[in-house]
């Protein structure tokens, strides 16, 4: 797979122009979070039509998740209001007309208005959801801040070594930006798709949190069920 020869030197700034007519490719049961990268195989005509008009232009595109997976098979099924975003960083065009990207998830997006300017694939109006501190800003959140830490510790003690755990304590113990923390944290150990959108469309670092200290407290406790005490 080839990395994207010519990436956008901001992707802040790529992803705020892209909002004004923002490509969505919609998926059931898929929910992308800001902080790391995803793979996608996009196959249907309306989706590599796409693909390929992101690669020819800002190589941005966000994931939204279908409201109900079960209609999945309409032509444009209702969306969950709050979607990923992202930039494609490496891309494979084969040759059946399939493309298989890299999108480095960056930012949490509201889908304002669905757009009608002719494009097969699905296109909105959208709006950049930034991150909201308490008052104090990041000062009062060093306790969940700590104990997430804490967790995702516990979490690569427990896990195999090819499970990338291990590097994920590292890189929680590298970032300083509490939201940031938050996102990669979910990003790679909250699995199921409720808890994944409620982390998502939750903009207040300080409740967003909190949610993932429970659901990565929830896979420890399981992991750790069955398990004597270690030496």
């Amino acid at each position: 797979m080839a990395a994207g020869s010519d990436p956008p030197r901001s992707p802040g700034s790529a992803l705020a122009r892209a909002c004004a007519a923002l490509k969505v490719f919609p998926l059931p049961g898929v929910v992308l979070l800001p902080g790391g990268p995803t793979s996608f195989h996009l196959f249907e005509p309306r989706y590599r039509a796409l693909a390929a008009a992101a690669l020819a232009g800002d190589r941005v595109m966000a994931v939204a998740t279908l409201a109900d997976a079960g209609r999945a098979g309409e032509e444009r099924p209702p969306l969950l209001p709050v979607a990923g975003a992202g930039v494609i960083v490496a891309e494979q065009a084969n040759e059946d007309g399939t493309y298989d990207l890299v999108l480095q998830a960056a930012a949490r997006v509201r889908l304002v208005e669905e757009l009608e300017r002719g494009a097969p694939y699905r296109e909105f109006r959208a709006e950049l959801l930034e991150d909201a501190y308490p008052a104090g800003g990041a000062a009062p959140l060093q306790a969940d801040l700590e104990a997430i830490g804490q967790l995702v510790f516990e979490l690569a003690g427990l896990l195999p070594a090819e499970s990338g755990a291990g590097r994920l304590a590292e890189a929680v113990s590298r970032l300083r930006d509490p939201g940031a923390i938050a996102d990669l944290v979910a990003a790679a150990a909250v699995s199921e798709p409720g808890p994944r959108y409620r982390i998502l469309e939750t903009a207040a670092v300080a409740e967003r949190l909190g949610l993932v200290k429970e659901e990565v407290a929830g896979v420890v406790l399981l992991l750790s069920q069955g398990r004597g005490p270690r030496a």
